[in-house]
């Protein structure tokens, strides 16, 4: 888990100044003014966002300003002003630590640091390799895991298999080892014995745990067979283990269950333009279309993330009603950021003669764009509709 710091080339002192206090903490903590290209924002990670009048014109910022986006849509975002400074449009209404006020600063890092230890808590914990999302093992890895179950060779079964085959083996063991000990006694001395004798000494054996000859001489053959075939089993497994074998075709992994198209088009807007998109979206839904847009209200924040990416990620694609109103609202960037990431097909439907600054513009490159202000009132929604084609 890495705890990201973005700042301004100009703010770096003050960056460093944090990244003691983070690592005093005993996090790992890496300083990003965006001139390098780091790793991207995971899961695990925190990015803290210093928010200076030096970021602004910052020539990293849009790059700075996208990693903020991806840590805030997972909940990883802590944003600190170091001044008065705007923050980019999507972060403005975002909680935030305000550090400008310098003779403070010592205990707003500690303010920082204890922010940044709550949300590295809530970090999810790592995903076993090899396992999916779930915990579950993939159907791929199966053939993998019975080759090498674990570590050390073993499966459990595997393990619980040799131990009872040792069992097994062990009164033929004993048998070996008595038989061998009085045909060895019998060998020593002027007079050899030989296969009569060594009867003799097995049935003697047997009698000291009150068997007949017979039983006993029955019983060290069987076990002593017993034996044999067990070592002949494990000299067979230990001798194809050994040979070359075509390699088993992977099993196939199971379908995955189709994902239901939504019908829904999600609807980003300023609030300011409810009197131009609401006839609009009205007629539109008249003729069969399907829409989701706010007409509540939400709060900035978490919870307003939530509920806005459930929604654009149910969603079959994202209207933007392009304004001034719109370029300056926070609501709408951090929605086409989500459309972006979701990689839902966009819309742009300008409703005035406007053109979108560069953070906008990057999200509308190649995307066909729809002038509604150049239409007339009551053509607006066929023409809409039109343009949504099969979006």
């Amino acid at each position: 888990m890495t705890v990201f710091i973005a700042h301004a080339p100009a703010d770096r002192p003050a960056a460093e100044a944090l990244e003691r206090t983070i690592e005093r903490r005993g996090q790992f903590s890496e300083l990003d003014d965006g001139t390098v290209a780091l790793r991207p924002v995971q899961h695990g990670d925190v990015f803290v966002l210093l928010i200076s009048q030096a970021l602004t014109f910052a020539t990293a910022r849009l790059r700075l300003e996208q990693r903020a986006l991806d840590a805030w849509a997972d909940g990883r975002l802590v944003v600190v002003k170091l001044d008065q400074g705007l923050a980019p449009v999507g972060l403005r209404d975002l909680p935030s630590i305000d550090a400008s006020f310098e003779a403070q600063r010592e205990f707003k890092w500690n303010e920082v640091a204890d922010v940044v230890r709550e949300k590295l808590k809530a970090a999810p914990p790592p995903r076993t390799p090899g396992r999916a999302a779930d915990g579950s093992i993939p159907p791929a890895m199966l053939d993998h895991l019975e080759e090498h179950p674990t570590a050390s060779g073993f499966s459990p079964a595997g393990l619980l298999r040799a131990l009872l085959l040792l069992l097994l083996a062990l009164p033929g063991l004993v048998a070996i080892a008595a038989a061998s000990s009085i045909w060895l006694a019998n060998r020593i001395g002027p007079t050899p014995g030989g296969w009569p004798e060594l009867r003799r000494g097995i049935g003697e054996f047997g009698a000291r745990f009150g068997l007949g000859a017979s039983a006993t001489e029955a019983l060290f053959a069987l076990s002593i067979l017993l034996t044999f075939a067990i070592v002949g089993y494990w000299l067979t497994r230990l001798f194809a283990a050994k040979r070359p074998t075509k390699k088993s075709a992977p099993r196939p992994a199971p379908a995955a269950a189709p994902v239901k198209q939504s019908e829904t088009v999600f609807v980003s807007y300023a609030r300011a333009n409810e009197g131009l998109v609401l006839p609009v979206i009205d007629a539109a839904k008249q003729a069969g279309r399907k829409f989701w847009l706010d007409q509540q209200g939400l709060k900035p924040g978490d919870g307003w993330a939530g509920e806005i990416v459930r929604a654009i990620r149910g969603a079959r694609g994202v209207t933007v009603m392009c304004s001034q109103a719109a370029f300056d609202s926070d609501h709408v960037k951090r929605e086409i950021y989500l459309a972006d990431r979701y990689k839902k097909p966009l819309l742009p439907v300008y409703l005035e003669a406007v053109e979108p600054p560069e953070d906008f513009e990057y999200f509308f490159a190649g995307v066909q764009r729809l002038n509604l202000f150049e239409t007339p009132e009551t053509e607006r929604p066929q023409a809409y509709i039109t343009a949504l084609g099969s979006n």
